[in-house]
């Protein structure tokens, strides 16, 4: 009898464990490209967190978002939310006054920033001439891929929409290892 038991919670874990094996293959979202290197890779999975949405972003989340209502969906590094100044002067070294502080930080980058445009920011979070520091406005992000010099970001496509934002990145699904 004991055996039977045994067998019977052994054969429903085993279906647990395959079904949400194949449930996070079909709801993970494709990383594709490098811009989000060494995070993550092309051809990884990651899946979003369950609990939080686009009301729930913070600085330095991984965001799954996009840059028009019809975009592809990116990932990337949340810099600036609104309220927050950001810029990104000769260096390049990304610069962020978080809303109500009077100090700026410097915002560690991972990546090489290779070609493309390094001086931010316009008035909509767009690459600029000359590095001025831009407001992030509300219902707004200024995001970034960790590697910069593969990554078409705010500095190209300005300000992300905050209700754009499909959800914050939780884990990596594949590879296993992640």
């Amino acid at each position: 009898m004991r055996w039977r038991v045994l067998g019977a919670v052994a054969g429903v874990l085993v279906t647990l464990v395959v079904v949400t094996a194949v449930v996070a293959a079909i709801i993970a979202v494709p990383v594709s490209g490098d811009s989000m290197r060494p995070a993550f890779a092309d051809g990884d999975r990651v899946l979003l967190h369950p609990f939080r949405g686009p009301d729930d972003v913070r600085r330095s989340d991984v965001v799954a978002v996009r840059f028009a209502a019809d975009g592809p969906l990116v990932l990337k590094r949340v810099v600036a939310v609104a309220g927050d100044r950001v810029r990104i002067d000769p260096g390049p070294v990304v610069r962020l006054l978080p809303d109500g502080e009077t100090r700026w930080r410097i915002v560690p980058t991972a990546g090489d920033w290779g070609s493309k445009p390094v001086s931010c920011c316009g008035p909509d979070g767009a690459a600029a001439q000359e590095s001025a520091d831009a407001l992030v406005p509300n219902g707004k992000l200024f995001v970034l891929g960790d590697n910069p010099g593969a990554s078409d970001d705010s500095r190209a496509f300005g300000w992300a929409a905050r209700d754009l934002v499909r959800g914050v990145v939780w884990t990596t699904a594949w590879p296993l290892d992640g």
